[in-house]
């Protein structure tokens, strides 16, 4: 006898956990699973060390409800502005610790790791089973969309010319200032000079230590890290504590739901009577020139994303949550990013769960 959910998560990210979570405390049955070996998606295994797209451009909250929550268990520092936007840093092992607790703390919740999703079934135009999982409703958060891959769902996607996956690492025990551009370029220039693909510094909660955003392959990292201890001074003494290093993508695959979100949408500050979260992030594009392009939206300005977007256009019960909701390439540019996803995956989790109540709504 096969194992029956109410509502099944695909992906671990901020998105999955936000979806999972919620629809456990809406009263659903939810499992959630991932192909990876734990929880967490790329606020635990890339290196990443700020959450994104959590404030408005003068440091405000945008989003109540479970982003919330977990922005404040995850970090209890400060919001920092970069430049334009605010940021909360946090420390990974802090995340990973904050998403064990919840999960193991919230009841009707299952997890299924090291599962790929390899066979969804279709009956008319719902899905009834994943895996050989029953299950009622589906909320794909993998970022690529694998559920709506494996059933030819319509999507959209991104590609290199707009989001650009990276490499991203922490060195410790940097022991020089980069707090100016100046300073960074003189760090920039003979790597480049050296023949290695473009990189970013980022900020790190850890003294002496940054994070780099790399957009060269993983197996390059090692002779950059000898590269910066060799020839850049104030690196001599780095190191990365990380034993392996992945490529995080960026944005990958969305499906197409009920509203497709828009550029013009995003930069109007657009408004919506179904409205489920909000976001204040610029459209972020990054190319294979490891260069990051920013299109900000107004001063004081928010968009909001509305439930149509988190809801699959064919498939009746299939929502989407994260970097997978209904968005073109350049609305998905702003909507991916952590803060954004954790609003996106409470909200199809709630949805989920009510649509479980009221199909026919």
């Amino acid at each position: 006898m096969s194992e029956s959910f109410d509502i099944a998560v695909v992906g671990s990210g901020a998105a999955g956990i936000a979806a999972a979570i919620s629809a456990a405390r809406a009263g659903s049955k939810a499992v959630l699973l991932d192909k990876n070996s734990a929880l967490g998606g790329t606020g635990r295994f890339s290196g990443l060390t700020t959450l994104c797209g959590l404030f408005d451009d003068e440091g405000n909250f945008l989003n109540e409800g479970f982003a919330r929550e977990f922005s404040l268990l995850v970090s209890a520092a400060a919001p920092l502005q970069m430049g334009k936007v605010w940021v909360l840093q946090y420390q990974p092992e802090k995340f990973r610790e904050v998403v064990s607790n919840l999960f193991t703390s919230t009841p009707n919740l299952q997890t299924r790791l090291n599962t790929p999703i390899s066979d969804v079934t279709l009956e008319g135009n719902r899905i009834v089973s994943l895996n050989g999982i029953d299950v009622n409703a589906v909320i794909d958060c993998s970022g690529s969309a694998e559920v709506a891959r494996t059933i030819s769902a319509e999507c959209f996607e991104t590609d290199e010319t707009t989001q650009a996956p990276a490499v991203i690492f922490p060195l410790q025990n940097v022991c020089r200032e980069l707090n100016s551009a100046a300073a960074v370029a003189q760090v920039l220039l003979p790597l480049a000079r050296a023949g290695f693909p473009p990189l970013n510094f980022q900020t790190n909660l850890e003294p002496d230590t940054i994070t780099v955003k790399f957009s060269g392959r993983t197996d390059q990292v090692p002779d950059l890290i000898a590269f910066f201890q060799k020839n850049i001074a104030g690196f001599e003494n780095c190191f990365c504590p990380l034993k392996q290093f992945t490529t995080t993508d960026r944005a990958g695959r969305m499906i197409v739901g009920h509203y497709l979100l828009t550029r013009a949408d995003v930069l109007a500050g657009q408004k919506f009577p179904d409205a489920v979260a909000r976001c204040a992030w610029p459209i972020e594009q990054w190319g294979v020139d490891g260069v990051a392009r920013y299109k900000y939206l107004p001063p004081k300005t928010h968009y909001e994303i509305p439930a149509r977007s988190l809801r699959a256009k064919h498939i009746e019960n299939l929502f989407m949550a994260g970097k997978t909701i209904s968005a073109d390439v350049d609305a998905i540019a702003s909507a991916r990013v952590m803060g954004c996803c954790l609003a996106t995956g409470a909200a199809a989790g709630n949805l989920a769960a009510a649509y479980l109540k009221s199909p026919l709504q």
